[in-house]
């Protein structure tokens, strides 16, 4: 059997100091805290994805998005490469989407994240926690 090497996108929503995470359900990761994202499709570009996916799972509209770090595939993760992609500006207001796959969204803040992180969210939120994201 060969691995291929996917590319995933999570989308970076904060306020202020917290980041917003979903509470996983009846999917891969099921019981975890992750950031919204998914799989980037052929013909997107990262930022599109990452807009798309967010619009999906909490209905917001992403205004104004930027690449902000890659992570290495992650064999624990099925082998998806990470991008994540702050979410600069957007309108609207967040809720479950999908209820058959996420319960609920919070913002948590960078310093006391829940305990158990979604496989492909851990990364991404290292380098945000490292700062890989600076705020004008």
């Amino acid at each position: 059997m060969t691995a291929h090497v996917r590319v995933g996108v999570q989308a970076i929503v904060r306020l202020g100091g917290d980041v917003l995470l979903g509470l996983r359900s009846n999917c891969f990761g099921a019981g975890t805290w992750g950031l919204p994202g998914g799989h980037l499709e052929l013909g997107e570009s990262l930022t599109e994805a990452a807009g798309r996916e967010l619009a999906e799972e909490t209905g917001v509209r992403a205004l104004d998005l930027r690449v902000a770090c890659v992570t290495d595939p992650d064999p624990a993760a099925n082998h998806h490469m990470q991008v994540g992609v702050e979410v600069v500006d957007y309108t609207g207001d967040i809720r479950v989407r999908e209820p058959e796959r996420c319960l609920r969204w919070e913002f948590w803040p960078l310093d006391a994240l829940p305990e158990e992180l979604f496989v492909g969210s851990v990364d991404v939120l290292r380098n945000i926690r490292a700062g890989a994201l600076h705020r004008p």
